[in-house]
């Protein structure tokens, strides 16, 4: 298991109830788990259901979790993350 932090980028409105980081752990394989997790914490700026933010959250690379989280940096939707050993 990995715990990974998300940091919120200028694609964003914010976390969910202004949190400054979103922690969560799963395997690093597990990218429905991942996905779900930043998609019900994070709010995008541009919430129209047919805009390309919304095209491109959805369409991210998903390889792995980590793979996934840099393709949302590398995006805009996240500034950073953290990737640990998540504690047993």
């Amino acid at each position: 298991m990995k715990k990974y932090t998300i940091y919120p980028g200028k694609k964003l409105s914010g976390l969910v109830d202004n949190q400054a980081s979103v922690s969560f752990e799963c395997d690093p394989s597990d990218i429905d788990t991942a996905y779900d997790v930043i998609a019900e914490n994070t709010v995008l700026k541009d919430q129209n259901e047919d805009g390309q933010d919304l095209i491109d959250f959805e369409n991210c690379a998903d390889d792995d979790v980590k793979t996934m989280l840099e393709d949302l940096k590398r995006m805009g939707f996240l500034s950073d993350f953290d990737e640990e050993e998540a504690d047993e």
